[in-house]
C-alpha cells in the first residue's frame, strides 16, 4: 500500500508533517553531470583542468540519438530520419552518406574558388531558404471551414521546409512504373533515379533559391497573402 501511495507521489502526514511533497523524476543523482555532446566542446576543455574533472566525476548517461556522426546536427538528424525507409536506421545512414558524397563531386567539379563544398551547410540553407514563415490553419465558421493564415512555429517551419524538399524529390521522380512494364512489356524502360540523385538536385537548387521546392514555397506564401481577410477567423476557435 506504501508503495502504490508513494509511486503516486500521494504526501503522507506524520506528526502533522508532510513525508513526501513531490514525486521524484529524475533517476540520476544530484551529483551527476550532464554529457558532453559537441565534439567542438569537448576539442575546447580538452588540455585544461575542466577536462581532468570532467573525466573523474560520475557523467549521466547520453541520450539514444547522441552521436559523434559527421551530420550530428539536430536539423540534419531529424533530415535523416525524415528520408529514411519504414523508419529503417540504416537506410536512412546510407541514403545520407550517398546525398554528402553527390553534393561534395557535384561543387568540386563547378572549380570556382567561391564554391561552397560542405554538404552539411548546403543542407541546412537549403532548408532555410525552402521554410514557410506561416502557416494555414483550419478553421470552421458558420458550417464553412477556411484556410486562416497564422504565425507559425520554428519547429513546425523547418519540419515543412524538409518535407517539401523530400517529397519534390521522392514523388516528382517520374520513374518508370511497374503497372507499366507489365502493359506494355516490348517497350524499353528508362532508368530509374535514385533517391539520393533526386535529392542531391534539390538541396542543391533550393541552396540557390530555385527549384520545384521553392516554388512550392511561394505558391503557399500567395495562397497566405490571398487568405490575409480571414485573419480575424483565428480568435473564434
Amino acid at each position: 500500500m506504501l508503495r502504490c501511495l508513494l509511486g503516486r507521489g500521494i504526501s503522507l502526514q506524520k506528526n502533522g508533517q508532510s513525508m513526501l511533497s513531490s514525486r521524484m523524476m529524475c533517476m540520476w543523482p544530484e551529483r551527476f553531470e550532464d554529457p558532453i555532446l559537441d565534439t567542438k566542446e569537448l576539442n575546447r576543455i580538452k588540455g585544461t583542468t575542466e577536462y581532468n574533472r570532467k573525466a573523474a566525476v560520475p557523467i549521466k548517461s547520453a541520450p539514444k540519438d547522441a552521436t559523434f556522426a559527421y551530420f550530428q546536427d539536430p536539423i540534419l538528424l531529424k533530415f535523416m530520419k525524415m528520408v529514411q525507409l519504414h523508419s529503417n536506421g540504416m537506410k536512412g545512414e546510407i541514403i545520407m552518406l550517398k546525398l554528402y558524397d553527390n553534393i561534395k563531386s557535384i561543387q568540386l567539379k563547378k572549380k570556382k574558388g567561391t564554391v561552397e563544398t560542405d554538404p552539411s551547410i548546403i543542407i541546412k540553407q537549403a532548408i532555410e531558404n525552402t521554410r514557410p514563415y506561416l502557416f494555414l490553419e483550419k478553421v470552421k465558421v458558420g458550417g464553412v471551414q477556411y484556410r486562416v493564415p497564422a504565425p507559425i512555429t520554428d519547429t513546425r517551419s523547418y519540419f515543412e521546409g524538409m518535407r517539401w524538399i523530400h517529397h519534390t524529390a521522392r514523388d516528382e521522380r517520374g520513374n518508370p512504373r511497374w503497372i507499366g512494364r507489365k502493359k506494355n512489356p516490348d517497350e524499353p524502360v528508362r532508368p530509374s533515379i535514385t533517391i539520393w540523385d533526386a535529392l542531391s538536385k534539390e538541396i542543391l537548387d533550393a541552396y540557390n533559391n530555385t527549384g520545384r521546392a521553392i516554388s512550392k514555397k511561394a505558391e503557399y506564401h500567395r495562397i497566405c497573402e490571398q487568405n490575409r481577410a480571414y485573419a480575424h477567423y483565428r480568435r473564434t476557435k
